[in-house]
């Protein structure tokens, strides 16, 4: 028995998935169990395995496209089945892309127009099924005038009523008047790929067109990973309260203690990782920086879950070292180098990049001077971390005597959730870095 492979809901906000790689092409035998689909989900690549064994007997979305979660993208079973009659049976179609969700304005207005198209449904001759169907698909009455039924004394017939659901939108979107498309479903029903065909033929690609006196490189749709991150950032910036602490560290003894480390280590230690266990520290001493607002609950976190930002294959992610206060130095080295390689090649696992207490983003190898990071909720505060820089500072010698000497200066700046967490407090917070960062001897004490 053939069966229909959705789009998988792989996530609690996810709306859509965006198909990477076809492990199985259209015709190829597959086992339960085996890889048939690679999909992006919110940040990450995750594989997505056949629950039967069988033939691949349709694939209905190409790689690189976008489809809304729960729609079909294939079907598998036994060789010599028919898919499309498989997908009919099921009232279902080929999709190719997904169709963009009107906005709530629209859905009222379509909402009115149903209540006040119901006057329409009485003078058609539909049979119950048919008029359920078209309630339930919110179909415009008026577009079935022209239907001829094959039921009943003439009445239409769900089946009488061509186009799909999807079909019925696009066209409604692009203008495609649905009488001239011929329909390539069972029975001549008009699919969704119909219209598509039929708007590429009768108007221009305008998306690509030069406007405006600029010359257009390239169109690409504002959606996937990269919608979610400005959507995500967007709630912060607008929600919290950002306010910033800037502080500038002497790395002159981090520099020489972290190349002592290495010296003696067969496994080497990064700055992030001393970073990660300064913050780890901070929090534990400061834990009202490591908290959330949830359902205006503050909530105080005992564990320490660090994410260090990392820009990977599918936009900007941020791993997370979990208990970061369980763990030594040298585990958390390990883990941030096994977390990080997995983030470049977007194979990191959900619980890998989420559940964190607090982050730190550093871009100081890309010789970022100074930078101001966005909270990533529902966390209240991340540190931002730029380059080290030969910077003249003024030190006081034990007789009270200034001399301007020069000083290898990293600055690192707090941003933080106003709402719950007071100046005074992230002062300290910042504070106590310093310390850490400066006498580096005290983050692993």
């Amino acid at each position: 028995m053939a069966e229909i492979i959705i789009m998988p809901k792989l996530g609690f906000n996810m709306d859509e998935g965006q198909l990477v790689r076809w492990n199985k092409n259209q015709g190829d035998k597959v086992s339960k169990g085996e890889v048939l689909f690679e999909i992006n989900t919110d940040k990450t690549t995750m594989p997505v395995e056949s629950t039967l064994d069988g033939v691949v007997l349709k694939t209905m979305l190409e790689e690189g496209a976008f489809a809304p979660v729960f729609t079909p993208i294939a079907v598998v079973g036994n060789e010599g089945e028919d898919a499309d009659a498989v997908l009919a049976a099921a009232g279902e179609e080929t999709v190719t892309a997904p169709i963009p969700q009107e906005n709530e304005e629209a859905a009222v207005q379509d909402t009115q127009q149903m209540h006040m198209a119901t006057d329409d449904l009485k003078s058609l001759k539909l049979t119950p099924k048919a008029k359920k169907f078209v309630k339930e698909e919110g179909i415009d009455p008026t577009t079935l005038t022209g239907i001829k039924g094959t039921g009943f004394r003439g009445g239409i017939t769900a089946k009488d009523i061509k186009a799909s659901p999807l079909a019925r939108k696009l066209a409604e979107k692009t203008g495609v008047d649905l009488a001239n498309v011929q329909g390539t479903g069972t029975g001549g029903k008009v699919m969704k790929a119909d219209v598509e065909k039929a708007t590429a033929t009768s108007a221009p690609d305008i998306a690509l067109k030069d406007r405006d006196d600029k010359k257009i490189l390239s169109v690409t749709p504002y959606k996937g990973v990269r919608k979610i991150i400005g959507d995500r950032l967007s709630q912060s910036k607008f929600t919290a309260p950002h306010l910033y602490f800037t502080d500038s560290i002497d790395t002159t003894n981090l520099t020489a203690f972290r190349k002592q480390l290495n010296a003696m280590n067969d496994t080497k230690i990064a700055v992030s990782d001393l970073l990660i266990l300064a913050a780890s520290k901070a929090l534990q001493k400061y834990p009202e920086v490591n908290a959330s607002l949830v359902d205006e609950q503050i909530i105080c976190y005992k564990s320490t879950n660090v994410g260090m930002a990392v820009a990977g294959d599918n936009g900007l992610i941020v791993p997370v070292v979990k208990n970061a206060q369980e763990k030594s130095l040298t585990q958390i080295a390990k883990k941030t180098r096994e977390l990080v390689e997995k983030a470049k090649t977007g194979k990191l696992a959900q619980d890998e990049y989420t559940g964190g207490t607090f982050s730190i983003s550093n871009l100081g190898m890309f010789g970022i001077e100074n930078f101001t990071a966005i909270i990533n909720p529902p966390e209240s505060a991340i540190l931002s971390v730029s380059s080290v820089r030969k910077t003249p500072v003024v030190v006081t010698d034990e007789n009270g005597e200034d001399t301007v000497v020069i000083r290898p200066i990293m600055n690192i700046q707090l941003s933080v959730d106003h709402r719950i967490i007071d100046g005074l407090l992230a002062a300290k917070f910042v504070g106590y870095m310093k310390e850490l960062l400066e006498e580096p001897i005290k983050i692993l004490i």
